[in-house]
């Protein structure tokens, strides 16, 4: 029987004349533009932060822990915790949230698929650091100012609960009447244009908003656009205190005079 013959093994000749250079390919850097946008909100912004009394009452579930007797209820402390508190004195909203809201309005059949936008966009953020509910932990949140007045106490009617075991509540809640957000961040060029972030804002302004009661949750509030010129100028004067609080061009007279 002839003995088989042994597999030959590559050796360093047998990769073509022309390797690729990987190491060249990996030192060119992407190109990763930088963007600075206003989005003026067109209705109040409604924010529920969990509190920590939420946190630690949801710990306490989970742990099996002996639960205590019925607090009463604190409407103020209520409307306090549900306000994203930067820690100066003024406040914010998750950074999450508007790029969430940014992803409703991207698809496919659009041109722009969600998620080349997930992976494309980046929303620069403060890291804010909440109190969690268990000692020891850490809970880091990115968050984006809220240029607004100060925020008001809004009460509304709530069911909460699943199924038959709804019951109804009052809900104390911090709202912004007229607010701004001056969103900064990068994009990859590669997937994304100026002009396809400009229909992303736009576009989930009105078709989904930010915060409670947001047109996607059957609401009317947290709706946005991008600002005008004149509302760029007026806004970016109001941040460096050089300006009085403006108000949205599209606002009812009668609501802009209360």
């Amino acid at each position: 029987m002839a003995a088989k013959k042994k597999s030959e093994q590559p050796t360093n000749h047998d990769y073509g004349p022309n390797p690729v250079n990987l190491t060249a390919a990996f030192s060119t850097k992407a190109i990763f533009p930088r963007f600075n946008v206003w989005i003026v909100g067109r209705t109040p912004l409604i924010t529920h932060a969990w509190s920590e009394k939420a946190r630690r009452e949801m710990l306490g579930k989970q742990l099996k822990a002996t639960k205590g007797g019925r607090e009463i209820r604190d409407p103020q402390a209520e409307f306090i915790s549900s306000l994203y508190d930067l820690g100066d004195g003024t406040y914010g909203f998750p950074a999450t949230g508007v790029k969430k809201s940014f992803l409703s309005a991207a698809h496919k059949d659009k041109g722009i698929a969600r998620v080349a936008v997930l992976s494309s966009l980046w929303i620069d953020a403060e890291m804010v650091r909440c109190r969690p509910a268990l000692a020891g932990a850490v809970c880091d949140m990115p968050l984006v100012r809220i240029y607004s007045g100060a925020p008001e106490m809004r009460e509304d009617m709530v069911k909460i609960g699943s199924g038959l075991n709804k019951v109804a509540n009052l809900a104390y809640r911090g709202q912004f009447r007229f607010w701004a957000m001056n969103l900064k961040g990068r994009f990859s060029s590669a997937v994304l244009t100026p002009e396809a972030i400009a229909m992303l804002i736009q576009e989930s302004g009105s078709s989904d908003g930010l915060g409670e009661w947001r047109n996607s949750k059957g609401g009317v509030f947290g709706s946005f656009s991008l600002a005008t010129e004149t509302e760029e100028h007026a806004w970016n004067a109001f941040a460096r205190g050089a300006g009085p609080l403006p108000v949205p061009e599209d606002y009812r007279e009668d609501i802009a005079a209360e």
